[in-house]
């Protein structure tokens, strides 16, 4: 709907100035002042454009108007002009006795009904030639948005527009016509026209306001996003929880209801509760607002493990955030050395009795993580004594240990102790190590102590001396006295001289010629004597001298030990 309406100013008497100059009287023309504020002081407006309350100038004001302002074509003669009939009433105010105001207000005449004030400032009387000001001001009095309103001042007769403010968007012979477009609510615009009077007489003018009435609302537009943000620790070792931390936030301009977070955890992932999955009830989310959610994982393996998460709402939008973790593991082994073996007579052994000897281990971690307080104890053999440690190795009972400290991945340590024992034997030394999250590893290893043949032969005649013909006994004793070990496989000989003859042996001994042999003896435990007898006959005089050879499996030389008799 568009609506017109006419607002007329009519009566403005012009004096020639002849008759100014006559009267003796020096006088310079006022301007109108500002219309009356159509809207009260206590109702807001938008201000746009002109100020939204007119001022009225200075009467020595002259106006300027905007440098870009161009005058309106002026009508060189009066001509008749009908008075026309306004559409509606129009009321007629005055502050200033030297000027008049006309308002009409639209469509209905009445303000408190109408949409538009149209107010319009003349001069009651202008001198010719002397320029002056006719003021507009439009004012919208509703809360709504007026568009495309305009207004048009066909003030053509007897009058010279010279500038306006501001200027006119078309101009012609009818007037001029101001576009002044859209007028917020309770918003003012002012027009000020300045020119001059061409003759003696009247000059009326009016003017016409168009505009259309608009009834506005404004629908808020949202939108809906969700954002989601995942958190993990980029490398953990596998004994430890894995710490997941997810902010669901929402990113947009609407409210998100029923808003759900579900972590799917990969094979080999599960939560502390042996779920393989987490879902957290976020509920409503508004614009802006974020919610924190927090579980511990734990992993059934080593390897690198990516783990998805989304975020949806009952809105249809969903987000989806991932991370990833590492999971590493220190893996320890432990190995032992002993001394290299010893053989004497085909017997290997690792040390004598006594005589002291070291082990070493060797504590390394071959896994992707470090083996932090890492520990090896070993189980000290019964029978053996241990003496001293490497690297702070200490005794405690039955065990000495070892505080390795942090292994590093690849990084190994070894370390030796001094050990000793009393008797011969095979000792198996047991030994394991372990570390912060590391399986325990274990390794044995054995040690033989030789003990050291230590053997005493003695052979004794009775009676000595003889005669030839006579007989005589050797007692032949051969006694394991020492070095803690058994004689194994013993061996005993007898060699007689020329002077004597063996007669008979005991111990199912074997007489051949002049020697005589012993079957072996498998075993003689330490202390133990094997005794032996043989009798011989003199069949010269001489220094007859037995000769006895002793062997065993450790003393494959013999020892000999010689017994001499006189014979005569």
């Amino acid at each position: 709907m568009k609506i017109t309406t006419t607002l007329r100013s009519c009566g403005v008497t012009v004096l020639a100035a002849l008759v100014v100059l006559a009267a003796g009287c020096a006088h310079r023309q006022a301007s109108p002042p500002a219309p009356s504020d159509p809207v009260a002081d206590n109702v807001p407006y938008v201000h746009q454009g002109s100020t939204g309350r007119s001022v009225a100038p200075d009467p020595d004001f002259v106006h300027t108007g905007s440098p870009e302002a161009k005058p309106l074509p002026a009508v060189t003669a009066p001509s008749p002009k009908v008075e026309p009939t306004p559409v509606r009433p129009l009321a007629t105010t005055s502050s200033d006795s030297r000027f008049r105001t006309s308002t009409a207000a639209f469509p209905t005449g009445n303000r408190q009904t109408s949409a538009l004030l149209v107010e319009k400032t003349v001069p009651i009387e202008v001198l010719v030639g002397q320029p002056f000001d006719i003021v507009y001001k439009v004012t919208n009095l509703t809360d709504l948005v007026l568009q495309d309103v305009t207004l048009t001042d066909d003030t053509a007769n007897n009058f010279r527009a010279e500038q306006s403010t501001p200027k006119a968007d078309r101009t012609g012979p009818g007037g001029a016509t101001w576009v002044i477009g859209e007028l917020a609510p309770r918003q003012s615009k002012e027009i000020r026209v300045r020119g001059t009077a061409l003759a003696e007489g009247f000059i009326t003018g009016c003017g016409t306001a168009t505009f259309r009435p608009t009834v506005c609302e404004t629908i808020k537009v949202v939108k809906p996003a969700i954002q989601l943000a995942k958190t993990m620790p980029a490398q953990v070792i596998q004994c430890d929880p894995i710490p997941v931390k997810l902010t669901v936030k929402n990113n947009g301009s609407s409210e998100l209801t029923n808003v759900r977070v579900t972590d799917s955890l990969p094979a080999g992932l599960l939560t502390d509760a042996g779920q393989s999955s987490a879902t957290f009830d976020a509920g409503t989310l508004a614009p802006g607002q974020s919610k924190d959610f927090a579980f511990n994982a734990k992993a059934a393996r080593t390897g690198k493990f990516l783990n998805p998460a989304k975020a949806t709402s009952a809105q249809g939008v969903e987000a989806v955030a991932d991370a990833s973790v590492t999971v590493v593991k220190p893996v320890l082994s432990v190995v032992c050395a002993v001394p290299a073996e010893k053989e004497i007579a085909g017997t290997r052994f690792t040390e004598f009795i006594g005589r002291p000897f070291q082990v070493c281990w060797e504590v390394k971690n071959s896994g992707d993580a470090a083996a932090a307080d890492s520990v090896l104890t070993v189980a000290v053999p019964a029978g053996l004594t241990f003496s001293s440690g490497t690297d702070g190795g200490s005794a405690s009972g039955a065990n000495v240990s070892w505080n390795l400290g942090s292994l590093a991945p690849g990084a190994s340590k070894r370390v030796c102790g001094t050990f000793s024992g009393p008797s011969a034997g095979s000792y198996a030394f047991n030994a394991s190590t372990r570390g912060v999250c590391a399986e325990p590893a274990s390794t044995s290893c054995s040690v033989i102590i030789q003990g050291i043949n230590a053997i005493l032969v003695e052979v004794v005649d009775d009676p000595d001396p003889i005669q030839v013909g006579e007989l005589t006994t050797y007692t032949i004793k051969v006694t394991n006295q020492g070095g803690g070990i058994d004689l194994r496989d013993l061996v005993v000989k007898a060699f007689f001289p020329a002077e004597l003859d063996p007669v008979n042996a005991s111990n199912n001994a074997q007489v051949t010629g002049k020697s005589v042999v012993w079957p072996t003896v498998a075993s003689v435990p330490l202390k133990q004597t094997v005794t032996y007898t043989v009798r011989g006959k003199a069949n010269a005089a001489g220094d007859a001298r037995l000769k006895v050879e002793v062997t065993t499996r450790a003393r494959q030389v013999p020892i000999t030990e010689v017994e001499s008799t006189t014979t005569y």
